[in-house]
């Protein structure tokens, strides 16, 4: 990865998808722009927006800013590879639009220090504001395992990668409906090593609206990754249990149940227990309930850790 050498900073490209999301979007544009790395340019993809987007972009009013607008929605890997191939600095970075930045975000990933001289990545800490609260701890060095086992965060709006490690790689998958992040991260490790920076400078939003909370998305990105990778049974049983869990999350108890199931036959997981459990009632109101009361109670425990 590149290093600042005297006054020369690299460029960082900073990529956002977005689609009908114009009630949060223009948090999500303040948190980039307001960063105390100032030289980045932001680009905002939009997938034919029908509601304020345009007049909220237009708002910023910063030259960093560019607007890059499809005619309809080709989805996010789609809309991300769009603003790869437009992107002109020699550092990548990426935030959804429900997200937010520390303000010392890109600072500090551009300052990390980099052991290694064929690092490609550097990606943070995160703190969630909503749902299952992020458990997992970053490292650096050659993280390709961790990452089969996913015990490592792999959100896209936590990464910041060279552009040479983005077109050595090939960019997103486009035929992923979720877990793109993970998988486009995997690829990229058997090339590069990572860096860390042991600090949550990103605030993951709740993710309304986003493919991640189809059920249906969840299973059919479970299945081609499953068809494509040969996985660990844990990697394997927590996929299922993320299915399992969203289709509870969605009303659909009994079509969750089986994938919780399989879950726990593959691996033990005591969120994928829990879930089991609360769903057996067949109560979709005491499902919500029990799940956000858990939820509540591990983001108090992460929050002591920090």
């Amino acid at each position: 990865m590149t290093t600042p050498t005297g006054d020369e900073e690299p460029t960082v490209s900073v990529v956002l998808p977005t689609y009908d999301r114009g009630d949060v979007v223009g948090d999500a544009i303040e948190s980039v722009l307001d960063q105390t790395y100032r030289n980045l340019e932001l680009l905002v993809v939009d997938g034919g927006s029908t509601d304020e987007t345009l007049a909220v972009v237009e708002s910023a009013a910063d030259p960093r800013l560019s607007y890059l607008r499809r005619d309809e929605p080709e989805g996010v890997s789609a809309a991300r590879n769009i603003g790869i191939r437009a992107a002109e600095g020699e550092l990548v970075a990426f935030i959804d639009s429900d997200d937010r930045w520390r303000r010392e975000k890109l600072r500090k990933q551009v300052d990390a220090p980099r052991t290694e001289s064929d690092c490609g990545v550097v990606y943070c800490g995160m703190e969630k504001s909503h749902g299952e609260p992020m458990t997992r701890d970053g490292r650096s060095g050659d993280v390709l395992e961790a990452l089969r086992h996913l015990s490592i965060p792999t959100y896209t709006s936590l990464l910041l990668v060279t552009r040479e490690a983005l077109d050595g790689c090939g960019g997103f998958d486009e035929r992923l409906p979720c877990f793109e992040d993970w998988e486009l991260c995997l690829r990229l490790a058997r090339r590069y090593s990572f860096a860390y920076v042991d600090e949550p400078l990103v605030v993951k939003g709740d993710g309304g609206g986003g493919v991640s909370a189809d059920p249906e998305n969840v299973a059919a990105a479970y299945r081609r990754i499953r068809r494509e990778y040969d996985l660990p049974d844990e990697t394997r049983a927590q996929f299922l249990a993320d299915a399992g869990t969203t289709y509870c999350e969605d009303g659909r108890l009994r079509e969750g149940r089986p994938y919780l199931r399989r879950s726990l036959e593959l691996d033990f997981r005591p969120n994928a227990a829990a879930a089991l459990a609360f769903s057996l009632p067949g109560s979709h109101v005491l499902f919500d309930a029990l799940i956000e009361r858990l939820y509540a109670v591990e983001h108090a425990s992460r929050r002591l850790r920090w």
